[in-house]
């Protein structure tokens, strides 16, 4: 009944800290580096960037859900929101049930998702700096 909330406040929480990130990111670039960085993996794409990705996949599974929460009568647009408050303890109970098992295992999901892919990504990067340092090496 309400288990896109888990992923809305998620998504709200990962926003937060995105923009902090962004920030400390932006104080770092000011400072001058002298020698140049060697190649790490992972540190190619911006964490900044990559909790933005996070984000969207959060939000986008929020609005998802809480359409079809809207279709099938569990959600109306007016107050309360949330159909089980109006229909006693019992349903709310049930929602608050609903929230803790389903919402927080897609919540973890997403993440789990997105943590592979950034994985994945960084990887074929790395790879693809290492052919390319190799073939500069042998010129």
């Amino acid at each position: 009944m309400g288990c896109f909330v888990v992923s809305t406040v998620a998504a709200l929480g990962v926003a937060a800290a995105k923009y902090v990130v962004r920030h400390n990111e932006k104080k770092k670039a000011l400072q001058v580096e002298v020698e140049p960085k060697e190649y790490k993996f992972g540190s190619e794409t911006k964490m900044s960037k990559r909790l933005g990705y996070l984000e969207m996949m959060l939000w986008g599974g929020s609005f998802l859900l809480a359409g079809e929460h809207l279709l099938h009568g569990e959600v109306s647009l007016t107050w309360p929101f949330l159909t089980a408050v109006t229909e006693g303890p019992e349903a709310v109970s049930e929602m608050l049930t609903e929230m803790g098992t389903v919402g927080v295992a897609m919540f973890g999901a997403i993440v789990v998702a997105w943590a592979v892919a950034m994985f994945v990504v960084d990887f074929i990067k790395f790879r693809k700096h290492k052919e390319n340092k190799v073939v500069s090496e042998v010129k």
